[in-house]
């Protein structure tokens, strides 16, 4: 008798904790996804711009050292390619933040989403290499029109290899963390699945 007490009290705690937690998540969530869908707009917008500002800053470049003009497309393209790489990432972001306001997390259409994230940084990781790859190999000759003297075309510096390196790095580390956070949400909506199928 005592235990099946102890049960129902159990059962009503329980009951009690998953009404605060709806009220928590009525209360709270949604000002917290509409503010990530804010920032998301914002990001979007200020990717827009960054791109206009990657052509426009390559112009310049090329325009104070023309020495540089060999590379100014490859390394325009790049930056322009891997600013819309971001770009494309906010769009999963956005359905995640959709399937948690319809508590439709562990469906498993999150997994999808989450490869689009991991696809998206990979390629980033991809454009990053090639102008690390691009800087430290090509090699052009730029010929003053004035003099007629050619020499070798300056088409990076250390700071953007280094920087290139950091940028590696920080995606790599980005990539392995997406990697473990969607085995953990696979494994939860694995659980998940077989304790509705035990109830």
């Amino acid at each position: 008798m005592g235990n099946v007490g102890w049960l129902h009290g159990r059962t009503a705690s329980a009951a009690t904790a998953g009404e605060g937690d709806t009220r928590m998540w009525t209360e709270f969530h949604p000002r917290a996804i509409r503010a990530l869908r804010v920032l998301i707009v914002l990001f979007g917008l200020i990717c827009v711009f960054g791109q206009y500002l990657v052509y426009s800053i390559a112009e310049d470049v090329v325009s104070v050292y023309p020495e540089t003009a060999p590379a100014r497309w490859p390394y325009t393209i790049a930056g322009i390619l891997g600013v819309a790489c971001f770009e494309a990432a906010l769009v999963p972001l956005w359905k995640l933040l959709d399937l948690v306001r319809r508590r439709d997390v562990f469906s498993g259409r999150a997994l999808l989403w989450v490869n689009v994230i991991i696809g998206c940084a990979g390629v980033e990781g991809l454009l990053v290499l090639f102008v690390l790859l691009f800087g430290g190999f090509a090699r052009f000759e730029y010929c003053d029109p004035t003099s007629g003297e050619c020499f070798p075309a300056a088409v990076t510096m250390p700071a953007m290899g280094l920087g290139c390196l950091v940028a590696l790095l920080l995606i790599a580390a980005f990539i392995l963390l997406m990697l473990v956070m969607r085995s953990l949400l696979a494994a939860a909506i694995a659980q998940r699945d077989e304790l509705e199928a035990v109830i």
